[in-house]
């Protein structure tokens, strides 16, 4: 857990997410609407993983950055996957919840279990 997690919006309109060493300014809204008054998840995670790219290609590479690397990069493409979804169910830039979809049912003929 974070200590002194601070949230208020920013002079922008966008939330802010503060600790004693990182303040980051969060998209609040949609941007059609409110314009850009903030970052993404996305664009916190690309900053992460620039960050362990850097440490893994000099002297303080190792297996737990190279885990980190590995699983912050299957973050980024979920998140594109989102975005797709979205987009494909016409709910991109929209409050609208998209519809999940299973894996399972893309992949499995359920027809002679009656599923």
């Amino acid at each position: 857990m974070v200590e002194q997690l601070i949230k208020s919006p920013s002079a922008y309109g966008g939330e802010v997410v503060e600790t004693p060493y990182i303040r980051v300014i969060f998209q609040s809204g949609l941007p059609t609407e409110v314009g850009v008054n903030g970052c993404r998840a996305e664009d916190v995670i690309d900053v992460v993983l620039d960050k362990l790219e850097k440490y893994q290609n000099g002297p303080l590479a190792c297996e737990e950055n190279r885990e980190a690397i590995r699983y912050l990069k299957l973050a980024q493409q979920s998140l594109i996957q989102r975005i797709q979804r979205r987009r494909d169910q016409g709910v991109l830039n929209t409050m609208t919840q998209h519809i999940a979809i299973r894996t399972e049912d893309e992949h499995d003929d359920f027809s002679s279990t009656g599923a």
